[in-house]
């Protein structure tokens, strides 16, 4: 899915807690995705059938309105948020090694049922496909899709979902996980295009060189002078 090699892909332990801190920090909107629904939201972004453009998908991670937030500080996230959807994206084709990020029941807040941040993010995830996507596959394998995002997401849309034990959930999550997998394999016998890599370096924490008219190496899409390089 994405051509990378195990040295290139993946935040470590210290890069994913500082990503976690920074999506709830003042550097972004109250609105902000939390690692969970990211998780979620990344892992639709990925099966796309048609690539989603880093600067279709990147902004509403920050906030509804899918506006980026501005200035020097979003540097390092945006780089960190590039970095976890490729570490999505090249390990979601090994069965050990991609499974839906979900924090403990005990972790969760009162009003937030374990898996619903998740589900919540790959719901908004699927939102972005474009709405001919079935027009790149034959009969067959749309109708799959359809019935692998129907596994995905049948558990959570019943009208009895609220009662259902945490340990119910959990089972729901690994069916989905399942599922998930199961999308990405299709998505490669089918031959699909293959989902760019939309990382940069995440160990350095300021911009790189770019001039104040040039496009923002965030990938936002907008002038530096607009974005990262807005407190310069």
């Amino acid at each position: 899915m994405v051509e990378m090699s195990d040295e290139d892909v993946g935040l470590n332990e210290a890069e994913l807690d500082e990503l976690e801190s920074l999506l709830v920090s003042d550097v972004v909107p109250d609105d902000c995705m939390g690692l969970e629904m990211l998780d979620g939201y990344l892992a639709a972004v990925v099966l796309s059938p048609e690539p989603l453009p880093t600067s279709t998908w990147l902004p509403r991670v920050w906030s509804d309105t899918e506006s980026m937030p501005e200035g020097k500080g979003v540097q390092r996230l945006v780089s960190l948020v590039l970095a976890y959807h490729d570490e999505v994206a090249f390990t979601m084709g090994d069965e050990d090694g991609w499974e839906p990020f979900c924090y403990a029941a005990e972790d969760n807040e009162e009003d937030v049922r374990l898996g619903d941040e998740w589900m919540t993010g790959f719901e908004l995830g699927l939102e972005l496909w474009d709405e001919d996507w079935r027009d790149a596959l034959d009969d067959h394998d749309a109708d799959t899709w359809d019935g692998l995002i129907d596994k995905a997401m049948g558990p959570w849309m019943a009208e009895d979902m609220e009662e259902a034990t945490d340990d119910e959930r959990l089972q729901w999550l690994e069916d989905t996980g399942a599922a998930v997998r199961a999308m990405y394999h299709l998505r490669v016998a089918c031959e699909l295009a293959a989902v760019p890599a939309a990382s940069q370096p995440v160990g350095v924490s300021d911009p790189a060189a770019a001039g104040r008219n040039e496009a923002c190496p965030c990938g936002s899409g907008k002038k530096f002078k607009h974005c990262c390089g807005a407190d310069d």
